[in-house]
């Protein structure tokens, strides 16, 4: 599953983010990755359908983001980010427009090059991450 989100947190909010997300994702078996602009969320969550379920539940009700769209939900053979419980490698100011593009608001247009691109980015930063 991908959404994109409105931030609403602080960069202190994005450390707790993070270290919560991984916690619970290890215990949840998912794994994925998470890229935070100055305006946005992108998550990328990645396990069985209850475990994402759950987490959506409580992204959805977590008031550091506002308007939480699920840009893909799919199954999949095999995880891209299977040694991450949550990759994450700082704030993106270039993820920005890679997110933004996805922001749907309102529209059920999705152009699939913006996804692919946001998709194919995530995938890069996770591979080099420390």
């Amino acid at each position: 599953m991908l959404y994109v989100s409105r931030r609403r947190a602080t960069d202190a909010d994005i450390v707790n983010i993070v270290d919560a997300a991984r916690a619970r994702n290890a215990r949840l078996q998912v794994t994925g990755a998470l890229i935070a602009t100055d305006a946005r969320f992108a998550q990328i969550l990645e396990g069985s359908q209850a475990a994402i379920d759950e987490l959506m539940d409580s992204i959805r009700r977590d008031r550091r983001h506002e308007h939480v769209d699920v840009v893909q939900d799919r199954q999949t053979a095999k995880r891209e980010f299977s040694i991450w419980s949550m990759a994450y490698s700082g704030r993106s100011v270039f993820a920005e427009s890679l997110i933004g593009a996805l922001a749907t608001n309102g529209s059920d247009e999705l152009d699939d090059r913006h996804l692919k691109r946001l998709q194919d980015f995530m995938r890069e930063f996770a591979r080099t991450s420390p």
